[in-house]
């Protein structure tokens, strides 16, 4: 129990831009083409078999009327002046939650299998898209569908990879992947959704939690785990343009402060003490702006970007 509190503590990724109406445009970190290989998609569970959740402000109580023990954890939204927060419990459940925040319509995406928590705008060239988990796996990561147009997502691309979007870029939201305790020091006005309120009378069981404490990693769709890192290593993960590089979580936290380079572009990446969290900013001379960053585990990570460097502080 100590070692997972000690690991949890550190999963808080609060954005800089935290308390304004704001996303990552896609433009920031255009990615390349995802180009799907024979095979490559895992069916992993029929369509259907892990539901959404569609909810609007009904489905939450406020911080008091919570259920929640101190280290769970939550995956946080701060969007204006509304904050929220979505136990992972129920997201290891139903694996997206669409949503409206500060009349923000946003997909709370969650891949148990990577520890990978992902928040996405759901409009798109003027149109609301719903997002369901499809039952497909691209490297062990989630592989959202959408309604309208039945086009495949990969969660960590954040792009269209299959159907009418591919080439479709998502534009992130900033969020917080975290504990309930720490989240709800730091927004003690915020509102949880609360599980009875989508049908769960009772305590909702942590499906993943032996996978977590386990040394599986995936289902096995990777192949061979890249042997750089330990495969459930929590790393950061950047991606810039047509670059990737894994920072180790906890050599961020020795650290405190990286000054580095991804893509040719210099960043900083910042511990938060306080709030036991890593922030990427980039340099003032390049419009200081939080840049996107993606806790995942290392086999996930580097085997959807093989060619990804790794941080080393020697």
């Amino acid at each position: 129990m100590v070692k997972r509190l000690s690991l949890l503590l550190f999963l808080s990724f609060l954005s800089a831009a935290c308390g304004q109406n704001v996303s990552y445009a896609a433009d920031l970190t255009e990615p390349e083409l995802y180009r799907l290989q024979p095979g490559e998609l895992l069916l992993a569970a029929s369509d259907g078999d892990i539901p959404a959740l569609i909810v609007d402000q009904s489905h939450f109580v406020p911080a008091e009327k919570a259920d929640l023990e101190p280290e769970d954890l939550v995956v946080g939204l701060l969007i204006g002046d509304q904050s929220r927060a979505y136990p992972v419990r129920l997201l290891s459940l139903h694996e997206v939650v669409n949503d409206h925040v500060n009349d923000l319509a946003v997909a709370v995406t969650w891949c148990p299998l990577c520890f990978s928590a992902v928040v996405y705008e759901r409009e798109i060239d003027g149109v609301e898209h719903i997002f369901r988990a499809s039952g497909y796996l691209l490297h062990d990561n989630l592989v959202l569908i959408d309604h309208p147009t039945d086009t495949l997502w990969s969660q960590l691309l954040g792009q269209g990879i299959k159907g009418a979007e591919r080439g479709t870029v998502l534009r992130t939201v900033p969020s917080t992947l975290t504990t309930w305790e720490i989240w709800e020091n730091a927004y003690p006005d915020t509102y949880l959704l609360f599980a009875e309120s989508v049908g769960y009378p009772d305590q909702v069981p942590d499906p993943y939690a032996g996978y977590f404490a386990s040394g599986a990693a995936g289902l096995g769709s990777s192949g061979e785990i890249d042997p750089r890192l330990p495969a459930k290593t929590l790393v950061f993960g950047i991606s810039i343009s047509k670059s990737q590089k894994a920072y180790p979580l906890e050599l961020v936290k020795e650290e405190e402060r990286i000054e580095d380079q991804v893509d040719g572009t210099p960043i900083t990446i910042l511990w938060d003490e306080e709030l036991a969290s890593p922030r990427i900013i980039r340099p003032r001379a390049f419009s200081e702006q939080e840049y996107p960053g993606q806790i995942v585990y290392w086999f996930a990570w580097s085997s959807l970007y093989p060619e990804t460097a790794v941080f080393s502080a020697d």
